[in-house]
């Protein structure tokens, strides 16, 4: 197999099973919640092909970024226009930073993430990133302070009885 070159493009449509598959894979691999299949089609049809969404619709606004060839995508990374509770200003959230496992070999996680860090600087707005996963977490973190200033830590707490009832829910989507 030969090493596909880090250069992260813009996913389109024609990725869209490639995109959903990755998308999926991570949710496997990092997800802390189940997965809800509406939510994630209506956010691929929105990144994909915002062409589609309409001039009225004020709703969310992002972009994915992908590594690999139309069929055979190797890494991918999304951002979303977004505000946190106190504020007006915007900043871009990341969602997705996912590497297959079959290419972790690679600068592609590196990649993916100074790719974010130039949307921040083009549309003038800061980035803001996490590591969010049960998997790996120390080695993922370590990447993620060596690109960029720490401002804090996650926790997540689950009652118990939220423990037992969410993991019933969990969706069996699959990418065909």
């Amino acid at each position: 197999m030969t090493q596909m070159e880090s250069i992260v493009r813009i996913a389109t449509m024609r990725d869209y099973q490639e995109v959903l598959r990755l998308f999926l894979q991570s949710h496997q691999e990092n997800g802390q919640f189940s997965l809800a299949p509406d939510k994630l089609h209506w956010l691929l049809s929105r990144l994909l092909a915002p062409e589609a969404i309409p001039e009225d619709d004020m709703g969310l606004r992002g972009i994915i970024g992908v590594i690999g060839k139309e069929g055979a995508l190797e890494a991918i990374c999304g951002v979303c226009i977004s505000d946190l509770w106190y504020t007006h200003e915007k900043h871009l959230g990341d969602f997705l930073v996912f590497v297959d496992p079959e290419h972790r070999h690679t600068e592609h996680a590196k990649t993916l993430i100074t790719w974010m860090k130039l949307q921040a600087d083009i549309i003038g707005i800061p980035l803001m990133s996490g590591v969010v996963t049960n998997h790996r977490t120390e080695a993922k973190c370590r990447l993620f302070r060596r690109m960029y200033p720490k401002v804090g830590e996650l926790f997540l707490y689950q009652p118990m009885e939220y423990k037992l009832t969410a993991g019933s829910s969990r969706s069996n989507l699959t990418a065909h």
